[in-house]
């Protein structure tokens, strides 16, 4: 039987609205169909730092997607993958999860970044295992901040979107990446947004590790406009077309120094986060990258990524094995799928 769920992704300069029909089978998400789609950009300053700062204007533009994807927004499945968001792999009592998720307070207060009555928990399992002392669940801790999900809350109010599942980011990202072979495999998805890069490795299809590093694709555009103060460019266009390529004209190379100062960085964080997980687990490191976001499509970004991990980097498409029903406009994500791969694994584990 074919269910259908939508999802909102609310990032920092745009709301994407999809919805996914699955059908049933081993593995639901082969054979997904993309059945609606849309996309309106946020203003500049209506969300800062993650928070809402004009609700009205973002009431305006999710209700403004929801309309133009002509989807049910009475259940809706939103994410979260603010830095502030701990995701941490833990073990506890093997028990029934309902009983896991009652108990997760006792088990893990003292691992936590912030006091237990200011913390939103639950717990996304991976694993059964045997120790001395019994079985064990492994899985991985997700801690929010209190204030921080009653923000996105309220902020929601207003839309008149009914809200039936909220999911962290790094999920979402590995149900729409890591499926087929890959599923077999160590690999790291790598999902380079506006403000934020979520990193997760995979290992032979359990989400392992979860980070959040607090820069992304926006940092390269302001810096390549900072570059030409008081020129009129396309800063946006020019992190596409030259970006880090240091093999540029003369003319170019302010371009490609401007973005490479700001994404070097960047790229050193996601190598130190794949080379701390390999060292803290022998045999379980990535054999490659799957890169998505805006920031897959910054030139040069892939294959600075790979010379600094000595790893094979692949843009990923969450559409590999998919389709697009009639209502979705194909040509026009055709080129930028990778773009989509957060909603659209929203939409793969929302709720029908």
């Amino acid at each position: 039987m074919a269910t259908r769920s939508v999802a909102i992704d609310i990032g920092a300069t745009s709301v994407r609205v999809a919805e996914v029909e699955m059908r049933g089978g081993n593995d639901p998400r082969d054979g997904a169909t993309l059945t609606a789609y849309a996309e309106r950009p946020i203003p500049v300053g209506v969300i800062r730092d993650g928070a809402v700062e004009e609700p009205g204007t973002f009431a305006a533009v999710v209700k403004d997607a929801v309309n133009a994807a002509k989807v049910n927004a009475k259940k809706t499945t939103i994410a979260i993958g603010h830095p502030s968001v701990m995701v941490r792999e833990v073990d506890v009592p093997a028990q029934p999860i309902d009983k896991v998720r009652a108990s997760l307070a006792f088990h893990v207060q003292e691992s936590l970044p912030m006091s237990i009555d200011d913390a939103l928990l639950d717990f996304y399992p991976t694993q059964d295992i045997e120790s001395p002392s019994g079985p064990l669940l492994r899985g991985l801790l997700v801690a929010a901040p209190r204030e921080l999900v009653r923000g996105i809350f309220s902020a929601m109010d207003g839309t008149g979107v009914g809200l039936a599942h909220v999911d962290h980011t790094a999920f979402a990202l590995w149900r729409s990446g890591c499926r087929g072979e890959l599923m077999n495999a160590n690999v790291a998805l790598v999902d380079v947004g506006a403000s934020t890069t979520k990193v997760v490795v995979s290992q032979h299809g359990r989400p392992r590790l979860v980070r959040v590093l607090p820069q992304g694709g926006i940092d390269a555009t302001k810096a390549i406009a900072s570059a030409f103060k008081g020129t009129s460019v396309d800063a946006e266009a020019l992190k596409i077309q030259v970006g880090m390529n240091t093999n540029v004209a003369p003319e170019q190379r302010p371009v490609a120094d401007a973005a490479a100062h700001v994404m070097g960085p960047l790229v050193e964080s996601i190598r130190n986060t794949l080379v701390y997980f390999a060292s803290s687990n022998p045999g379980a490191g990535a054999e490659r990258i799957v890169l998505t976001g805006g920031g897959a499509y910054l030139n040069g970004f892939g294959q600075a990524l790979s010379s600094a991990t000595r790893l094979p980097v692949m843009i990923g498409d969450p559409f590999a094995g998919a389709a697009m029903g009639k209502k979705v406009d194909a040509a026009s994500l055709r080129g930028r799928e990778a773009e989509l791969a957060t909603v659209v694994g929203l939409a793969m584990g929302g709720v029908a």
